[in-house]
């Protein structure tokens, strides 16, 4: 529930006199939050107040002290004409959140265990120390032997004593100094606050509602995908979460939560371009005068620095502007503001999906990876995904998938498929084809790969290599008599790249011949490049 608004003039109203005070001071509760995936959130604050007629300052108390002051505060007062906008540091310490006393009465028990547990190997240290004095005092040789039995047995008895306080020693250790992290990113007790200073002008008496705004940088928030791939179904069922964090040392207690994909940024407009003159001097001249001239290395343009908890239904709408795509949160959010991500399902799909293990065996040849072919439908446009996988409702790994476009066929990845397997069995030329013929040079490439199905039922196999292509009139490349016909050539619009595809029966193993040669002139290099 939403603390109520207190408002509190400076200056008594003076009923009887009918004159009004002019400054009033008010603490605002943040109603509404924007976030933005590149990371930073716009606050919202608002109130409303009661004004009399005429000119008057408004403070707005209790921002955070982690706003950021180059984007500065901004202030709506609806029927107010608002003249100046203004911040203020407050030094007085502010009252901790309840969460934040727990923490920090946690803290102070375990410090309070660890000041015990050193005290007691600070003891154990004293009685080790007192007991190699007795050894190295000398005793009386008659006496020697059970001074050394006696000294013996306590050493032992309170090493043993002392291994067993270290250890627990250092596990206090690691718990006090989780709870720092913790209270850490919680903001911690704040000795600063940041005030809003609004000046405004009513026409007339009543009661204005505010709205004031600032930028925290540290809250972010990113698409994550649960996707659940149902061979037996030919389906891919697709869940879009948002999950969002923030540490900016204010909690969002039932907030109104939106998520942009918006990148603000502080380069604004592309750069200008100016004429470029072209003077022609002499050679000796032109020369002098650049060494003159050179300048020192130019200082960058720009200041870089400038620059799991879940529901389980979908609770976000979703807008697309010109730019960009909006979610909000169709209920209150709460976040907290130790960092800890919050997660809300955006969209639930699921999606007809031809399901094939894909082979690149000139870069993998121990691996193949299971697929699944969609048309995207009922998702919104998308990138930077984080996918967590799983097949049959089994976890299968985790990884970032392709961007999301509505209506384009996607080819999404499922994992590895440990159930099919590859063998490359590369051939000699033993025909003497390779090497120089007259004047040209010949290079052969013979390779076989063995694929195998060892499910117990059929899945459609793709295989993907390369034929090289001439970029030059002079080097000839052929495909051999023995080859695999490929099933595609320039895939995705790449030339020379090929692909042979079928379904393999359980059990079944494919052959596939990848030969080809390259001839083209003797006096000449043949270099590679991908483009």
């Amino acid at each position: 529930m939403k603390p109520q608004l207190s408002v509190f003039p400076v200056l008594a109203v003076l009923a009887s006199s009918g004159v009004y005070a002019d400054d009033f001071t008010m603490a605002a509760p943040i109603e509404a939050v924007t976030v933005y995936q590149t990371g930073g959130a716009v606050v919202h604050r608002k109130a409303k107040l009661s004004l009399p007629k005429g000119n008057h300052t408004v403070t707005v108390t209790g921002l955070t002290s982690q706003l950021d002051s180059g984007y500065g505060i901004a202030a709506v007062a609806g029927g107010l004409e608002v003249s100046n906008i203004r911040t203020t540091t407050n030094y007085m310490p502010t009252e901790p959140s309840a969460a934040l006393k727990a923490l920090e009465a946690r803290y102070m028990t375990a410090r309070k265990a660890l000041s015990t547990t050193e005290n007691s190997l600070a003891a154990i240290e004293m009685r080790l120390t007192y007991l190699r004095g007795l050894g190295e005092s000398g005793p009386a040789a008659k006496d020697w032997q059970a001074a050394l039995d006696f000294i013996g047995n306590k050493t032992a008895d309170l090493m043993a004593e002392k291994f067993i306080l270290e250890q627990k020693q250092m596990e206090q250790n690691e718990v006090v100094k989780g709870l720092q992290q913790e209270i850490m990113a919680s903001g911690g007790r704040s000795d600063a606050t940041y005030a809003a200073v609004v000046n405004v002008t009513a026409d007339k008496a009543g009661e204005y509602e505010f709205d004031v705004s600032y930028l925290v940088r540290s809250a972010r928030w990113g698409m994550v995908t649960d996707a659940n791939l149902l061979p037996e179904k030919k389906q891919a069922d697709i869940t879009l979460k948002a999950e969002v964090s923030q540490s900016s040392g204010e909690a969002w207690d039932d907030v109104a939560l939106s998520l942009s994909t918006s990148r603000p940024a502080w380069n604004i407009a592309a750069p200008i371009m100016f004429p470029d003159f072209l003077r022609a001097r002499d050679k000796d001249d032109y020369s002098a005068r650049m060494e003159m001239a050179m300048p020192a290395p130019a200082a960058a343009q720009f200041d870089g620095a400038r620059e799991r908890k879940s529901s389980n239904a979908p609770v976000m709408s979703q807008t697309a502007t010109t730019y960009d795509m909006n979610f909000t949160l169709n209920m209150p959010a709460s976040l907290p503001a130790n960092g800890t991500p919050q997660q809300y399902p955006v969209k639930e799909v699921g999606l007809p999906a031809e399901i094939v293990t894909r082979i690149t065996p000139r870069y993998d040849s121990e691996n193949a990876y299971v697929y699944a072919d969609v048309t995207m439908e009922g998702l919104p446009r998308l990138s930077n995904i984080s996918a967590r996988l799983s097949r049959d409702g089994y976890y299968a790994g985790r990884g970032t998938w392709p961007n999301l476009v509505p209506g384009e066929n996607v080819k999404l990845p499922f994992g590895a498929d440990s159930g099919i397997t590859v063998e490359t069995i590369t051939i000699p030329s033993n025909d003497g084809d390779t090497g120089f013929f007259g004047k040209r040079k010949v290079e052969e490439e013979r390779v076989i790969y063995k694929v195998t199905n060892n499910r117990d039922k059929a899945a459609t196999v793709e295989v993907t290599d390369r034929l090289p292509v001439s970029a030059h009139e002079d080097v000839k490349v052929e495909t051999l008599k023995g080859a695999t016909p490929a099933t595609s050539k320039d895939v995705d619009g790449k030339a020379g790249v090929i692909t042979w595809k079928r379904e393999l029966k359980p059990g079944e193993t494919w052959e596939i011949h990848h030969e080809y040669r390259v001839t083209y002139p003797g006096d000449m290099r043949l270099d590679h490049s991908g483009s």
